[in-house]
């Protein structure tokens, strides 16, 4: 019922909305993977992790074809359901399985992305070994992981990882090394969520769940985007956002 509701929301341009949203973290982060994707209107891209389709949907918008991958297939079900009522604001295929399993040709991806979904695979070096084959040479690499870096308590960490069945947090030293060690090249890395005020909700976000509200979603956004503005870009942070480049 309730992604039926969504869909119907979608002829009107409210759904989907990075806005419309449940998590303030979730705003920010799409936002910033925006500027270091290329300029919208040409290429393939892949989701990898795409859950119900939102990021795929969204980020489709700006790419000739976009494809989702996820495990899950009750995600997948809803994402080409979704697909369907998305018509043709974007070319969307989902795919229920492994990216590594799917044996997509080498060469087919302008650009792979990923949202937080990494930190949650046991196999990821090799789903990144086959995400640099299915790219094309000078294709890039775009994903946020985990790392909490700022949560000091060991137990919320924990707590943390087994809500969320997190196999690893990443640190920017080790994914680099990853990443170089992969075939990756030009490597860049930004720190997402330094501020106290994201310390805190996503504390909150452990005790509580991640749903703030799609109301107060938005609100908590603007207050943490201004929050963070005042940190240092160096700062450490909850989550990483990396790229990476397969070599021409």
């Amino acid at each position: 019922m309730k992604h039926r509701l969504l869909r119907a929301l979608m002829p009107f341009g409210v759904y989907p909305h990075i806005n419309f949203t449940y998590s303030p973290f979730k705003i920010l982060e799409y936002e910033a993977m925006l500027p270091w994707l290329p300029p919208a209107g040409r290429g393939t891209a892949l989701d990898i992790g795409c859950g119900d389709g939102i990021h795929t949907m969204l980020l489709g918008r700006r790419f000739e074809k976009m494809c989702g991958v996820d495990v899950n297939e009750h995600f997948i079900a809803i994402a080409r359901d979704h697909a369907k009522a998305f018509g043709k604001r974007a070319n969307l295929e989902f795919f229920s399985q492994p990216v590594e399993r799917i044996g997509f040709p080498a060469d087919t991806f302008d650009v792979v992305l990923s949202v937080c979904v990494m930190e949650h695979i046991p196999n990821h070096e090799e789903v990144l070994g086959e995400c640099l084959r299915i790219l094309k040479p000078g294709g890039r690499i775009l994903f946020s992981v985990d790392t909490l870096e700022t949560i000091a308590d060991p137990a919320l960490v924990e707590s943390h990882r087994q809500q969320h069945h997190v196999v690893r947090y990443f640190r920017q030293d080790t994914l680099g090394e990853l990443l170089t060690r992969k075939g990756y090249t030009n490597l860049e890395f930004r720190t997402l969520f330094r501020s106290s005020l994201a310390r805190d909700l996503f504390v909150e976000g452990i005790r509580n769940g991640f749903n703030f509200g799609r109301l107060r979603a938005p609100r908590l956004a603007d207050q943490l985007r201004r929050a963070e503005a005042s940190v240092p870009p160096d700062a450490p942070g909850i989550f990483l956002l990396a790229r990476g480049e397969r070599p021409r």
